[in-house]
């Protein structure tokens, strides 16, 4: 396959990953009862209290994903080599941004000495744009945020691995939206005390980063997903609502 041989030299994975998901991978913790008093049908007055106040690992979101689409652009993107590294304390792990300040910065402002404010004032569809076309249009069409931020390809090489960690410490409220473009058995994103997050191609769910959780694709393809960040617009936050009341058969 294309990739092999690349990055093979940074792809054993860490000791704390493997440990981690040793202690974690296979627990199946109830999610009955983490949020007392957030059980409740949502309706246009809930629009906000569900993303700002639940104490789940994730919700998901019932938004049609064209995977097959998706993953053909985002294939060939990594295919010729786009993407970049991204960050520390991880091996195999690559970012494309379809919009953001570049296609290449794929981190917060503070990593590129800029202001907060950059990452909507300096982000718009980026050069990469215009070789995923259907991706594009889906964002616009069917995810709505307003404005949207950061949006990137993520892919995770065979082998590739990302180390426990937080991107908040606090644990109310769900952060980025993750959709799985595709899903490779093998490879897992595991939440510690939660478990194997369910994810599978075309799956999309709100993350409550607050919880410590790592990734690990001991699969023998990359694993491609998308995290989208920006201001959800009303007809994306009722979608969350209506996932979280699925979960929970309301």
């Amino acid at each position: 396959m294309w990739y092999e041989g690349r990055h093979m030299e940074q792809l054993s994975v860490s000791d704390e990953t493997r440990h981690f998901f040793e202690e974690n991978e296979n627990k199946n913790k109830s999610l009955i009862g983490v949020d007392d008093l957030r059980l409740l049908t949502p309706n246009e007055e809930d629009l906000d209290v569900i993303m700002d106040d639940t104490h789940l690992p994730w919700i998901p979101v019932p938004i049609d994903v064209p995977h097959n689409d998706i993953f053909e652009e985002a294939n060939h993107l990594l295919y010729t080599s786009c993407y970049t590294m991204h960050r520390p304390n991880s091996s195999g792990w690559m970012s494309l941004c379809i919009h953001g300040m570049s296609s290449v910065h794929t981190n917060v402002p503070e990593d590129y000495g800029l202001p907060d404010e950059a990452e909507y004032e300096l982000s718009d569809w980026t050069d990469i744009a215009k070789f995923a076309p259907k991706t594009k249009q889906w964002l616009m069409d069917e995810v709505r945020y307003s404005p949207f931020s950061r949006v990137r390809f993520m892919a995770v090489l065979p082998g590739g691995w990302l180390g426990p960690h937080r991107d908040t410490d606090n644990i109310r409220g769900v952060g980025a939206t993750n959709v799985a473009i595709n899903n490779p058995d093998g490879c897992a994103l595991v939440m510690e005390d939660w478990g194997t997050m369910p994810f599978t191609p075309g799956s999309m769910f709100k993350i409550n980063t607050g919880y410590k959780h790592a990734v690990w694709n001991r699969s023998d393809e990359p694993r491609i997903h998308m995290i989208l960040d920006g201001d959800p617009s009303d007809y994306f936050k009722r979608k969350v609502n209506v996932g979280y009341a699925q979960m929970f058969d309301l």
